[in-house]
């Protein structure tokens, strides 16, 4: 009795034709593309307002709506080391629950600086109470990334404005 071998050409030919046929349907799989600058600006301004119409609303929590899993954060009222993670950030944010009095808020001089899939968020938070004396001013950087087709905060960080 004969026994039959495979034919080491045979399969290799199987074999790269079968990864060829996977990288073309691989290729084919449409990621979403990064929206324009002028896209990302509006849609950055979008969800930066949403979370601070959250914390004017005295909403504390709500300040991070928009944010990514991995995010970080830090501020001058008790995040001076870098929070790590959604997790701790909002454990940090509700403990602030109480302490932020609604008020009303300007952005001042916002810009964004876009970057493919990033967008960088700079402006001056200037909050004012409801008879419009005005509280302590702040500048804001936050950074956005998209993916999965939107945008998430993936760092914000505040300070208070020192000089007057």
């Amino acid at each position: 009795m004969r026994v039959l071998k495979p034919k080491r050409k045979s399969l290799f030919l199987n074999g790269a034709l079968i990864l060829s046929a996977m990288l073309i349907a691989a290729s084919c799989v449409t990621k979403p593309a990064a929206p324009s600058p002028e896209e990302a600006e509006m849609a950055v301004m979008a969800k930066e307002r949403q979370s601070l119409d959250n914390w004017s609303a005295g909403n504390a929590i709500g300040y991070a709506v928009n944010a990514a899993d991995d995010i970080t954060y830090l501020d001058d009222i008790g995040a001076s080391t870098r929070l790590d993670g959604k997790e701790e950030c909002d454990k940090y944010l509700t403990s602030l629950a109480g302490m932020i009095s609604p008020h009303n808020y300007e952005m001042v001089d916002p810009k964004v600086q876009v970057y493919g899939n990033v967008a960088i968020l700079t402006f001056h938070y200037q909050p004012s109470d409801s008879t419009g004396q005005p509280g302590m001013p702040w500048k804001a950087t936050t950074v956005y990334n998209f993916r999965d087709g939107d945008w998430y905060m993936v760092h914000a960080n505040w300070s208070l404005v020192k000089n007057q």
